[in-house]
C-alpha cells in the first residue's frame, strides 16, 4: 500500500509540473475564464483558437434517426452554504487588513478593492438558482440542437417523442425547461413568439437511478466520504505554495483556507459577474493553472472513472440510452440509412 501511495504521489507531482510548464507557455493569450473547471461556462472552449473550431458534421449517406443528449445544468449561483463561506471570507479579510494596521505595515501593496471587501452575495437567503446567464446558455443550446438536427424535429410534438427529463433540482429543472424554449421554440402558438408547452418528466429524488445516481447510492456516499481526507492531501502542497505566494504578494497572513476561499470568489466572480480583476487578479496564471488542476483532480477521483463505483452507478442511465436507441433502429428499419455493423 505504501508504494502504491508513493506511485500515486510521483504521478501527482509530474502532472503538477506539466501543468506548470504548459501555463507558463500561454501566459501571453491568458483568460481566467478558460480555467474554471466545472465553474465555466458553456460557452468556453480551452486550446482553440478564435475561428480555428470546426464542428463535426454528420457524414456523407448518414441519415440521424435518433438524438440521446446528457446535459449539465447552466451557470447558476452560489449556495447557501458557499454563500455563508464568503461571508465569513469577507470577515477574516476584514481582520487581516486591521492586523496589518495595528502592526503598522503599509497598506500600499494589498488591492483597494480588498479593503472592506463585502460579498455580492451578502443577505441572500436562497441560493444555488439558475441566474439568467444560464438560462441564456440552454436556451441558445436547444436553439442550436434543433438547427443541427433539423430533420429530426419535422414530427408533430409528442412528450413519447420528445422526451425531456430532469432531476428535481430546481437549477436542473429550470435549464431543462430553458432549453426545451430554445428547442422547440417558433413551432407552437402561444404569445407572439410561438411558443409552445411541453413536458419535464423528473424523478423522486430519493429514487432517481439515471440522472441523481449519487444521491441513490450509499455505497458511493461511503466511498467519496473515505476518499475526501486523501484528496486533500494531495491538493495540500499546491495550496501550501500559493498561500506562501499571497504572504508575499500582499503582506496579509492568509491562510490555507483562505486561498481556497479566494479560488472559489475568483470562479465565481469571473463565470457569473464577468469580474476577473478582482480575487482572479491576487493569482498569477501560472497559480490559476495549478488551482483549476486542484479541481480536475477532485473531481478525477471522486466522481471520475479513477474509480469503478463512480461509473457502474451510472449503468441505468447507459442502459437507458442503448434501449432508447434500439428502439428508434427498429423503429427505422427497411428505410435506407448508414450501414449498420
Amino acid at each position: 500500500m505504501e508504494k502504491k501511495n508513493k506511485n500515486a504521489l510521483t504521478i501527482v507531482c509530474l502532472l503538477f509540473f506539466s501543468i506548470l510548464a504548459d501555463s507558463n507557455a500561454q501566459q501571453e493569450d491568458f483568460d481566467v475564464r478558460n480555467y474554471l473547471s466545472t465553474v465555466s461556462r458553456y460557452g468556453v472552449v480551452k486550446n482553440v483558437a478564435n475561428g480555428t473550431f470546426e464542428p463535426s458534421d454528420v457524414p456523407n449517406g448518414c441519415t440521424p434517426i435518433h438524438l440521446n443528449l446528457v446535459a449539465r445544468h447552466g451557470t447558476r449561483a452560489p449556495t447557501k452554504k458557499r454563500m455563508r463561506d464568503l461571508d465569513r471570507l469577507a470577515a477574516h479579510l476584514k481582520e487581516l487588513v486591521r492586523d496589518a494596521k495595528e502592526q503598522g505595515l503599509s497598506l500600499e501593496e494589498i488591492p483597494a478593492w480588498l479593503q472592506g471587501w463585502e460579498s455580492p452575495w451578502k443577505d441572500k437567503v436562497k441560493g444555488g438558482e439558475l441566474i439568467i446567464k444560464g438560462e441564456e446558455e440552454l436556451y441558445d443550446f436547444g436553439v442550436r440542437t434543433r438547427e443541427k438536427f433539423a430533420s429530426l424535429f419535422n414530427e408533430s410534438y409528442h412528450p413519447d417523442i420528445y422526451t425531456i427529463k430532469a432531476t428535481q433540482i430546481p437549477r436542473a429543472s429550470a435549464s431543462a425547461v430553458a432549453y426545451g424554449m430554445g428547442l422547440f421554440s417558433g413551432t407552437g402558438t402561444l404569445g407572439p413568439g410561438r411558443k409552445r408547452a411541453f413536458a419535464v418528466v423528473s424523478e423522486s429524488r430519493a429514487s432517481d437511478t439515471m440522472l441523481r445516481f449519487h444521491d441513490c447510492c450509499q455505497n458511493y456516499k461511503d466511498f467519496r466520504k473515505s476518499q475526501e481526507p486523501s484528496v486533500d492531501k494531495l491538493k495540500e502542497p499546491i495550496f501550501d505554495e500559493i498561500t506562501h505566494s499571497l504572504i508575499g504578494r500582499y503582506k496579509l497572513n492568509f491562510t490555507r483556507q483562505d486561498a481556497s476561499s479566494l479560488w472559489f470568489l475568483c470562479k465565481q466572480e469571473a463565470s457569473l459577474l464577468d469580474i476577473t480583476d478582482q480575487a482572479c487578479g491576487l493569482f498569477s496564471p501560472s497559480e490559476v493553472a495549478m488551482l483549476e488542476w486542484t479541481d480536475d483532480l477532485e473531481a478525477f477521483i471522486l466522481k471520475g472513472y479513477g474509480n469503478s463505483i463512480n461509473y457502474r452507478m451510472g449503468v441505468p442511465l447507459l442502459k437507458d440510452i442503448l434501449q432508447s436507441m434500439e428502439q428508434a433502429i427498429r423503429a427505422k428499419e427497411g428505410i435506407v440509412g448508414c450501414d449498420r455493423k
